[in-house]
């Protein structure tokens, strides 16, 4: 019974570890326009406050070209709610606004934010598939797609910066914009 007891709580510790493993994966961007760029990285338009993520645009609002950026399968979960909206300023979802989230191990997650929701936005499985319109839904100004890779909530900036990814670089959906963990 001892025996037992000690195989089942290592294979439960086995599971858990599973559960919690952390790999890279490769992000490209999430516009398939080659116009779309990098506007904003560590810093609010590359020289305000602390910003931590990448905000990318084509100066475009409403268009079908928001895609997932992590390009393996994966799961994309869905926080919507918000009304579309091509200025921002309001602060549904704490100023998110719409936006997926895939989740990693231990405390990582990947988001893409701001987007306009359409008829077929909801949580999916998919490699770069089309996830929703650019907007800028939420505490934004202007249509863009904000991508943060955060662990238990921090917002980090290696994902993007050890790749070389700066303002002005190209969000062009097959060029990688950077190596967030999950």
């Amino acid at each position: 019974m001892k025996t037992m007891k000690l195989t089942m709580a290592g294979l439960v510790l086995a599971a858990a570890g599973w559960a919690t493993s952390v790999t890279a994966a490769t992000a490209v961007g999430p516009i398939c326009d080659t116009a779309a760029r990098v506007g904003s990285t560590t810093y609010y338009s590359c020289s305000g406050g602390s910003h931590n993520a990448l905000d990318m645009s084509n100066g475009t609002c409403s268009v079908w070209n928001h895609r997932g950026m992590i390009n393996v399968s994966r799961r994309y979960t869905y926080y919507g709610g918000c009304a579309n909206n091509c200025s921002g300023g309001t602060s549904c979802n704490g100023g998110a606004g719409n936006y997926y989230v895939v989740t990693g191990g231990s405390g990582w997650d990947f988001r893409q934010l701001h987007l306009n929701s359409n008829v077929s936005s909801g949580t999916k499985t998919c490699d770069r598939c089309a996830l929703g319109l650019v907007g800028s839904t939420g505490n934004s100004t202007g249509a863009h797609v904000h991508a943060d890779n955060r662990q238990y909530g921090t917002r980090k900036t290696a994902w993007y910066a050890n790749v070389g990814t700066t303002c002005g670089s190209s969000a062009y959906c097959s060029n990688r914009v950077g190596t967030p963990t999950l």
